[in-house]
Formats: structure tokens, C-alpha cells, sequence
């Protein structure tokens, strides 16, 4: 450690990463209980020598060599597994200081056969918190808290409405999806919702199965600690309410709704929030309607259950004032205090979650909800400001401030929403080939410059996305609700085929009663 960057890290002060100790001639327990902590959570600096308001006393010449044996002795004898961990003497200001770098463990660590763990600059004993000590064990283990295992996990536990829910949104987007053929036990089966515990070997439903599908008694039995997502609004600033001079107490608030449910009830009680207390913002143009609250509080909603750590200690938060509105959820640790939303990479912690999620329409893709909220933002009001903070290393805050300023109102900006029609020279909201079949003249274009019929272009990915599995003619008219077979041949089925996207499975007989079409492969990398 250089003497210089040595001073820099005390001049800033304790933190969740750095820890001061004022021991002179002997190490107490204190100190090896804060490695411990480090050890257990993301790693950090101790220096011995140093009051914890950031004086620097120094460590007795006299007892350097004294200090330094007991603390490789400790390192060998107290702590499991045995560490090998040494520190530096660096010497300021004619004063004599130990740094210890301490890693983040791959293990769990034990100090004299105790568990320690750090919540902000505070070092804390879990030893006798079996939810806390399982919070550390998952933390070292690479794997999503909603693979956790609970083997007496039964169907009856689970909410026929939420699978009823999911069938119906799956079916909105998409009527042939291979979900709906399935019983709700075949479902779970088939996608990743039943595992097997790699210390125990007992085999049951993952965690991520009660999350989303279990009843609210359930969710309280099998999560490892408290479960709730909790929305208030306050018909305020938020400066004034966040002001100390301000009379306006933390229990006070215009609406609330604490939820316990599942996921997917939450979702949707989340957004009914979000729709009685913010203002609407619609925009129109021609005979589109796009509603842009919709569009970008859903995208918020759903990284807020999505991206949470569910075996943490806080709470979901949704808080709504009427120039800003706050989401708070606890997340594995992260080392730094502050980002800008622009160059956060949300932690993607639960694939089982997020990928039920995007098959219901309820998100476009893992990581899409940054660039949408971007995207979005802007149309609701001018004025918006995004950000984002990482309190004591562990709780993610986002937060999106709103004005009196009007949103943008021109839809053309919108280059990847469903417009009515868009010009040649702009790009296609799908990634698909624009077909003269698809071209249509509007009074409001010159004869020179048609238009991309985006319902063709719906009906053409609509097409390519069921026909995954093969299907015959009329399945792929009932999916796109077309009736006219000749129109249907020649507006979707023809352009299709002669870009290579869909293909026959009798192409020496293409009228055959037997005749089936399936996506390609250079249809489904498209896709």
C-alpha cells in the first residue's frame, strides 16, 4: 500500500469498506471480528492505529512484532477455514500503522466458531440468525435465491388464479404459445422450476415457484425472511417531505397498498397504484393511441420485482410524490455508493422470474428496462431526471422526477413503438424485411413515399413466432385472425417464403391438405 493512497482512504473516513482500530499494543477481538465481516461481505481495509473519527495515533514500536504474531496465529488457530492474510506496516508521520487488504472469501468465515457480517459500517454477530447466517451461505454461492430448494412444497400450496393469470396474458401474446397446452405441474416441470439442494439432495420446487404462483400464507412460510412490496403516495413534494423543517411525519400519506401477494398479482397491483395516483399521459396520432404511463411505469414495476433479492431484509418499496416517485429493494452487495442510471448494469439475479415475466408481455427482454425508461421518459415530461444510489452496499434506489413540463408529443420519435405508419427512410419497428406487400399510399404521404402497414408486419412476426412449432394454413389464420386465405397466401405467407424466414414441409406440394410451415432458421435468429 502506497503512504500517499494510505492517506487518501483515512482522510475519507469510515466506511462499509474501510475500518479504523485504535489498538496501540495488542489486538483485540474487535479487530478480527470486523475481518470476519469483511471476509463474509465484499471485502475491505482495515487499518490498526487509527481512531475511528480518523486520528492517527499509531501502534507502539514496542509491541509491532507482538501484534503481527498474534494476528498470524489467529489467521491459523480462530478462524475456519484458516486464512492466510498478513499485514502491512506503513509508517506516516513518524507513526507506526498495520493495514490489512482483506478479499471478499469464497467461503463462509468463522471468527472463534462465530459468524460475523457487516449491515453498513456496523460489524454484527449472526451467529444464532439462521436467516442471516443463510443470507451469507447464499451470497457465497453463485446461484439466484430463487433456485433455492423447498422440497415439501406441494401443488395445493400454490394459487390457481396466478396460473390462470399468466394463461391469460400468454394467450394475449401470443395464442399458440406452447405454455397453454401445458398443466400447471408439466409447466413447472419443463421450465426449470423444480431442483435438487446440493447439500441436503432432496429434490422439490424452487423458491422462484412460491414467488410467483404461491398463496400469501404460503409465500410467508417458505421465504427465508420477510416478504412485502409496499406503495404509498403522499400528495407532496418530495423536497418539502423530505425537509427536517417540515411538519409532515413519515406515517402520513395520501393512498397505500401493502402487498404480500405473489409476483404476479403484485404486478398488477402495482400498477393499478401507479394508475390512481400519477398523472396520464396518452399520446395520439392518426388511429394510435399510446399510452405513455403505461409504457414507462411498467418497465419500473417490473425492475422492481424482478431484480430483487428476496432472501433480503428489505422490504419493496414504492414510494410516489407528485414531482417524483422512488423504488427502493434490498440486492446482493455491491462495492460501490453511487452510479449514474446511464452506466448501471442492473444485477440480473433471477432468470426463472424474469423469463416468466417476458413470455406474459410484461417486459421485452432481460436488460430492455434502462434503455425503455430512456426511451419513455422523455414523452412523459420534459423535465424528468433519472438516477440511482446504493445504500450501505446493499439497498438499490432508483428514483424519476417529473415537472409541470409537457412530454414530447411527436410520435416519429418514437422509431421503435407501433406507429400507425411509418416512412420508408425510417427504420421498421420489427426486424423484418419491409415487402412491398406490406407498402400502403396515405393522404398524408406523396405517392412517391408509401408507407409500411405495420399490421402486416405484426401479422408476418406473429406468423414466424408460431410457426416455431410447424402448424398448417388455417392454425396460422386463427392466430393472426385472418379470414381471407388468398390474402393471407399472398400478404404474409409469399413475402415470408421468399425471404427464407418460414419454409414447407411438403415444398413438392405446396397446396397438399398435409402441408405444414415452420420458421426457419434464419427466421428464428431474426426473431
Amino acid at each position: 500500500m502506497d503512504v500517499r493512497e494510505l492517506k487518501q482512504i483515512i482522510n475519507k473516513g469510515e466506511s462499509p469498506f474501510v475500518d479504523f482500530s485504535k489498538c496501540t499494543t495488542e489486538l483485540i477481538d474487535s479487530v478480527f471480528q470486523s475481518i470476519c465481516s469483511f471476509l463474509n461481505k465484499e471485502g475491505g481495509s482495515l487499518i490498526v492505529g487509527v481512531h475511528d473519527y480518523g486520528e492517527i495515533v499509531g501502534v507502539s514500536e514496542l509491541f509491532v512484532d507482538s501484534m503481527l504474531k498474534k494476528f498470524a496465529n489467529a489467521m491459523e488457530e480462530d478462524f475456519s477455514p484458516s486464512l492466510d492474510l498478513a499485514p502491512e506496516v506503513i509508517e506516516i508521520n513518524q507513526r507506526k500503522l498495520l493495514y490489512v487488504a482483506i478479499p471478499k472469501s469464497k467461503e463462509v468465515c468463522r471468527y472463534k466458531n462465530k459468524v460475523y457480517d457487516r449491515i453498513g459500517r456496523e460489524v454484527c454477530d449472526i451467529t444464532y440468525n439462521y436467516n442471516l447466517v443463510g443470507s451469507v451461505f447464499l451470497r457465497k454461492n453463485n446461484e439466484s435465491s430463487e433456485n433455492i430448494v423447498c422440497p415439501f412444497l406441494r401443488m395445493s400450496e400454490l394459487d390457481e388464479m396466478a396460473f390462470r393469470t399468466m394463461r391469460k396474458h400468454l394467450a394475449d401474446s401470443n395464442p399458440a404459445h406452447p405454455w397453454l397446452s401445458l398443466t400447471n405441474e408439466e409447466f413447472l416441470h419443463m421450465n426449470g422450476f423444480w431442483g435438487k439442494d446440493p447439500v441436503s439432495k432432496k429434490e422439490g420446487f424452487v423458491l422462484a415457484t412460491v414467488l410467483l404462483f404461491g398463496k400469501e400464507e404460503t409465500i410467508q412460510n417458505y421465504n427465508p425472511v420477510t416478504y412485502r412490496t409496499d406503495a404509498i403516495y403522499r400528495n407532496i413534494r418530495y423536497d418539502e417531505f423530505s425537509s427536517p423543517a417540515l411538519d409532515y411525519p413519515e406515517s402520513r400519506y395520501d393512498d397505500r397498498d401493502i402487498i404480500f401477494s405473489n409476483l404476479i398479482d403484485s404486478y398488477l397491483r402495482l400498477m393499478k397504484f401507479v394508475q390512481r395516483n400519477l398523472p396520464k399521459r396518452v399520446l395520439n396520432k392518426g388511429g394510435l393511441s399510446v399510452n405513455i404511463r403505461e409504457k414507462l411505469f411498467r418497465e419500473i414495476v417490473t425492475n422492481l420485482l424482478i431484480h430483487r433479492e428476496y432472501t433480503h431484509k428489505y422490504p419493496c418499496r414504492l414510494l410516489v410524490f407528485s414531482d417524483k416517485l422512488i423504488t427502493e429493494n434490498g440486492m446482493r452487495t455491491f462495492p460501490e455508493t453511487k452510479k449514474t442510471f446511464d452506466s448501471f448494469d442492473v444485477q440480473r439475479i433471477n432468470p426463472l422470474i424474469t423469463k416468466v415475466f417476458q413470455e406474459m408481455g410484461w417486459i421485452e427482454k432481460p436488460g430492455s428496462g434502462k434503455q425503455n425508461i430512456f426511451k419513455y421518459a422523455p414523452f412523459y415530461d420534459k423535465s424528468y431526471e433519472v438516477g440511482v444510489e446504493i445504500q450501505n452496499a446493499e439497498r438499490f434506489v432508483f428514483s424519476i422526477s417529473y415537472g409541470n413540463e409537457e412530454g414530447l408529443d411527436d410520435l416519429s420519435l418514437l422509431t421503435s413503438s407501433a406507429t400507425f405508419f411509418l416512412e420508408r427512410s425510417h427504420p421498421s419497428h420489427s426486424s423484418l424485411p419491409v415487402r412491398k406487400e406490406w407498402a400502403v399510399y396515405d393522404s398524408r404521404l406523396s405517392d412517391a413515399c408509401p408507407a409500411i402497414d405495420i399490421s402486416y408486419v405484426d401479422k408476418a412476426e406473429s406468423v414466424l413466432k408460431a410457426c416455431v412449432k410447424p402448424l398448417p394454413i388455417q392454425d396460422m389464420m386463427r392466430i393472426v385472425k385472418q379470414s381471407n386465405r388468398t390474402r393471407f397466401r399472398k400478404n404474409i405467407i409469399r413475402p415470408l417464403l421468399e425471404e427464407g424466414l418460414l419454409a414447407m414441409r411438403i415444398p413438392t406440394k405446396p397446396s397438399s391438405p398435409l402441408q405444414k410451415y415452420f420458421t426457419t432458421e434464419k427466421g428464428k435468429d431474426l426473431l
